[in-house]
């Protein structure tokens, strides 16, 4: 089903919501009635809130629980207030979910619920949840890596000039949260408790993650293609698998980009990585969203075509293939499971074999430094990077991660690694597929 078929209005005879007018501002503010009962869907009160008050007025959910049976597309937004004081509670009908999820259009991904807009504040006050029922997403998929059709929780499209500030996320259907050809937004004061990935960001730039707290199994946050200008600050992350440049590189001949990524004053407990990068090979093995590879990029930003995740296909016009201008400083890292910082130019999902140096795309002018934690294994760095194109200028500079015996982390795995600053390779970086950033 296309984002473009869901039009909101066809439900509005049957939405129940009160009107009320606030009295400064005299502002249309919509209060949406639950029908209180997971038997009655509230997808159509919602909807008729968005589509009464979402273009200079306040759409306000009360302190209790609403269930969202139906998928959702709110597009079109300006100058909103939204206040969620209670929880939107996702029904468990996996058939309806698969056969109505929303395309996204990056690696066939699709969604439960679209936002977009300018000027759009939705504050969650602490304590307004969004919860996925993922439980019973993760019994239903048995560890299958992007089932088809299986929803994100939330995606945010096309939005502009925006804040999104103190929701809680539980238990996401899958993707917690992917944005997706917008710029300047704050998500700010998040919290996020789930088995899947969180933060994802494709195509936009001038995004801001501040203040989050992610425990969860996966990427705390990603980056994917065309990503630039994104901000990553004051957040701690749980378990997971750290912060992810990519994957990217995915469409065979197709050109995307990753520059100025900034992560500063992280935290992570008992994560595998602080932050790693993972591109696709050379040569395309199977399709998405398991499959793919031989991807291009640039390091120019790209004229933004259409709506919702990379399908860079649509993409013209590059220079040259990189991701780069990336840093991260100030991190603290407690019990880490592997590596801090790896590179992996042989991402691969479909346990296919994969030449590991054939990356068209290249990885540069990386800056790590202040460090401090404790370690399970004594590599700081594993760079697995393309034969093709090397990467260059990468620079680490106090790193102090402690060992359980007291000693410190000193090993620099490299391969096709140029211009190295602040340390040295002692040894050559597995080449083998990863999905993880390491063998």
């Amino acid at each position: 089903m296309y984002l473009a078929n869901i039009l909101p209005w066809v439900l509005l005879p049957l939405a129940v919501i009160a009107d009320a007018t606030t009295g400064q501002s005299h502002r249309r503010t919509c209060i949406v009635k639950a029908g209180g009962s997971e038997s009655i869907d509230d997808t159509p009160a919602i909807l008729k809130a968005f589509h009464k008050c979402g273009k200079g007025g306040r759409i306000v959910f009360q302190n209790t629980t609403y269930h969202v049976n139906s998928v959702m597309n709110t597009s079109g937004l300006h100058n909103c207030d939204i206040d969620l004081y209670g929880t939107l509670l996702w029904g468990t009908n996996i058939s309806y979910w698969l056969s109505h999820s929303l395309d996204v259009g990056y690696q066939n991904q699709s969604t439960a619920w679209v936002i977009g807009g300018k000027n759009i504040r939705f504050n969650g006050h602490g304590y307004g949840t969004l919860n996925g029922n993922g439980q019973v997403w993760y019994d239903y998929v048995k560890s299958v890596s992007n089932y088809p059709r299986r929803p994100h929780a939330l995606t945010v499209a096309r939005a502009s000039n925006s804040v999104f500030q103190g929701l809680r996320f539980l238990q996401s259907q899958m993707w917690t949260l992917s944005v997706i050809h917008s710029d300047h937004i704050l998500f700010d004061s998040i919290y996020v408790n789930s088995t899947t990935t969180n933060g994802n960001s494709a195509r936009n730039s001038h995004i801001t993650f501040n203040n989050w707290t992610v425990v969860n199994g996966d990427d705390s946050i990603s980056t994917k293609a065309n990503s630039t200008d994104i901000l990553i600050t004051n957040s701690v992350f749980y378990r997971g698998l750290g912060i992810a440049i990519g994957s990217i590189g995915q469409y065979k001949d197709v050109f995307e980009t990753i520059e100025r990524v900034r992560a500063e004053n992280i935290t992570y407990y008992g994560t595998l990585h602080s932050l790693y990068f993972k591109t696709w090979t050379g040569e395309q093995v199977n399709y998405p969203p398991n499959g793919g590879g031989g991807g291009l990029g640039c390091n120019h930003p790209l004229p933004i075509p259409l709506f919702l995740n990379v399908r860079a296909s649509l993409l013209t016009s590059a220079i040259t293939t990189d991701a780069s201008d990336i840093s991260a400083s100030n991190l603290h890292a407690y019990n880490l499971r592997g590596a801090p910082f790896t590179i992996s130019q042989c991402t691969t999902f479909a346990r296919a074999p994969s030449n590991c140096t054939s990356s068209k795309f290249q990885i540069r002018d990386l800056r790590i430094e202040d460090v401090t934690g404790s370690s399970k294994t004594d590599v700081v760095a594993s760079f697995q990077c393309s034969a093709v194109k090397p990467c260059t200028d990468i620079q680490i500079r106090n790193v102090n991660l402690q060992l359980s015996n007291g000693t410190m982390a000193d090993e620099y795995l490299c391969g096709n690694v140029e211009g190295t600053r602040g340390f040295n390779c002692t040894g050559k970086a597995c080449e083998k597929p990863s999905a993880t950033g390491g063998c």
